[in-house]
């Protein structure tokens, strides 16, 4: 299953806002590719597990065990994205994609909370490396890297 799939699959499941967010991991695999580096057990933030830890040390504890939970996910303003990556990594993933770092993190607090429920099935964040967390998340972005 792709990621551009299971995405698709979240938010016609989760309803509403189908279609900026369908435009956006369309429209911007490189930033896709930036966030799973930033997943990715080598990350400088630590992978899922360092990750999550920033959203939690941001104040978005509630939200992010809605993204490891049952149920739906609790959504993420674009500007807790900012407060939870800092200034520096949104702009080097805005710099990647071609996008100013304001639309970066919109795309990213409707991507972020998506991916990480996906990653993590039953609950549980797991320290992966990039080529699996592609296989898991699916083959979007073959041939777009």
């Amino acid at each position: 299953m792709s990621l551009l799939k299971s995405l698709t699959d979240m938010v016609l499941n989760a309803g509403g806002q189908k279609a900026g967010l369908l435009d956006s991991v369309m429209q911007n695999p490189k930033l896709m590719e930036g966030v799973m580096g930033l997943l990715s057990k080598d990350s400088p933030v630590g992978g899922v597990q360092g990750l999550l830890a920033q959203f939690q040390n941001a104040g978005l504890g509630d939200a992010v065990q809605s993204w490891l939970g049952e149920g739906p996910n609790k959504p993420v303003a674009g500007a807790d994205i900012e407060k939870a990556l800092g200034g520096d990594v949104l702009r080097q993933l805005a710099e990647k994609a071609n996008m100013a770092p304001s639309e970066a993190s919109d795309v990213l607090s409707q991507a972020l909370p998506a991916m990480i429920d996906k990653l993590t099935p039953q609950g549980q964040a797991q320290d992966m490396d990039f080529g699996s967390l592609q296989s898991m998340l699916g083959g979007f972005l073959n041939g777009k890297l």
